[in-house]
Formats: structure tokens, C-alpha cells, sequence
């Protein structure tokens, strides 16, 4: 599979987050790809055993990982770690960033 369309991705939208989702369940035991646009909070949620990575394309951000705060702007990378409870905000304006992440399976 050389190439995903953005047609053959899931959009999925919920309140501040306007999502594409790029299903590849034969990469690394299964993985989802997400460029995802925030203007509000993403909320906060505990993550499993695969590290998910934001990779911020445009604006700023201010993440709390475990507790910690993490401020990250346009070029940065995120290493949320296995296991943590994260959440993530813009920090001034919206808010696009490229996620790798754990496979997520959708009912269409």
C-alpha cells in the first residue's frame, strides 16, 4: 500500500478537533497516522503500550504529560510515553499536527 488518499481516510470531528484518519494495521502491529486540527482541548485520556508522537505542523501548544507541562510550537515533536495519562490544548489560535499513533479501529 504505497499510497493512502485522504478519501480512503476516516474523518472524524468531535468539539475542538477536526481529525483525518489513516488506517495502516499491517505497520508495526498496527497503526494509525491522524492529521488533526485543534481549536479547543483534546481531553485528557490515558494512553496504552505504543508511544504516540505529535509532531506539531503549525501553531503552538501546551501539553501535560503525567503531570508535567510540555509546551511545544511548529517543529516540535511530542513523545507521549506508554502509559501516560496526556492532554493537550492550543495555545494561541488553531492548532495542526500530525499524530502516530496505536492502530484505532472504527465502525464505518
Amino acid at each position: 500500500m504505497p499510497k493512502i488518499s485522504k478519501v480512503q481516510s476516516i474523518h472524524h470531528t468531535r468539539s475542538g478537533v477536526d481529525g483525518y484518519y489513516y488506517q495502516l494495521p499491517e505497520v508495526d502491529d498496527g497503526t494509525t497516522v491522524v492529521y488533526a486540527e485543534f481549536t479547543g482541548e483534546h481531553g485528557e485520556r490515558t494512553i496504552g503500550k505504543k508511544h504516540r508522537l505529535y509532531y506539531i505542523l503549525e501553531g503552538r501548544a501546551k501539553f501535560t504529560i503525567n503531570g508535567e507541562v510540555v509546551k511545544g510550537e511548529s517543529g516540535d515533536l511530542i513523545v507521549i510515553p506508554p502509559y501516560a495519562t496526556y492532554n493537550l490544548w492550543p495555545a494561541d489560535g488553531p492548532l495542526k499536527v500530525l499524530l502516530y499513533m496505536e492502530y484505532i479501529k472504527f465502525d464505518k
